[in-house]
């Protein structure tokens, strides 16, 4: 495909969707990471999208537009049962008085349900979480300023600075869309940016996955695992990613057995 033609495909799925992958746009287009981003990077010196880490997003995004990957209402349906013991375990890590930050997810908003008849500080954008904790529970609940982005269920700040710059807190819980020796992985740019904001925002971070999220693989890396101080998942998990979890530093609880 012609450059001119690849630009024009690039800026009307800019312009769709407001923010597209590298990954989808090399599928789409049938040319090279490496060409991709060279286009990326003159249209944005053009002035004619804004590029991003791992792709591209529009100037004047629609309001309406929907988040990469899978939603919230699909995602809860699958693994359940792991899910809610992983988050659990999660949980039993807790005690009262304690300040939290929560990131969405579906495993991470299994969390709710064990907090009920804690008192804690949470901070989360999972609009889920929030909506539980202030009907259910005794806790303190802050949410950032943003959109609520309704298929999954999660308020993402638009700005680059928010409240999130003056919350510090104990413990961190964040889920991912995959996990491997590059790190911890979202589909979504934007989503990637949100939990950046807090990973480094408290004493200790917390990755709640199911065992089916280290076989996940994505272009998109919120971090390196050696940055997580405890993964929680379930006893599916295989020996070569205890070993990459042993190697990268990581305390490692599966969820049902005893503490490790």
């Amino acid at each position: 495909m012609h450059e001119i033609e690849r630009h024009r495909v690039i800026l009307s799925e800019v312009d769709s969707r407001p923010v597209v992958t590298v990954s989808s746009l090399v599928e789409m287009l049938g040319a090279s990471e490496a060409t991709v981003r060279r286009d990326i990077a003159l249209l944005d010196k053009k002035g004619l999208l804004r590029r991003v880490r791992g792709g591209a997003e529009s100037l004047n995004p629609p309001s309406d537009a929907s988040l990469v990957g899978r939603p919230y209402s699909v995602s809860q349906t699958l693994n359940t049962d792991v899910k809610r013991s992983i988050a659990k375990a999660a949980t039993d890590l807790l005690t009262d008085k304690m300040s939290i930050m929560i990131s969405g997810g579906t495993t991470t908003s299994a969390m709710a349900e064990h907090m009920r008849n804690m008192k804690l500080q949470v901070f989360t954008n999972s609009f889920v979480i929030a909506d539980q904790l202030v009907k259910k529970s005794k806790c303190s609940v802050t949410v950032p300023s943003g959109k609520i982005h309704r298929e999954q269920n999660i308020i993402l700040s638009p700005y680059p600075t928010d409240i999130t710059t003056h919350i510090f807190a104990d413990m961190l819980f964040i889920s991912a869309y995959g996990v491997n020796s590059h790190g911890v992985m979202e589909t979504d740019p934007q989503i990637v940016q949100a939990v950046m904001k807090f990973i480094n925002r408290a004493d200790q971070r917390v990755l709640l996955v199911d065992s089916t999220k280290f076989q996940n693989r994505s272009s998109m890396i919120i971090c390196p695992l050696s940055h997580i101080d405890i993964v929680i998942t379930d006893d599916g998990i295989d020996n070569k990613s205890k070993d990459m979890i042993e190697t990268a530093g990581c305390r490692l609880i599966i969820a049902g057995q005893q503490k490790q």
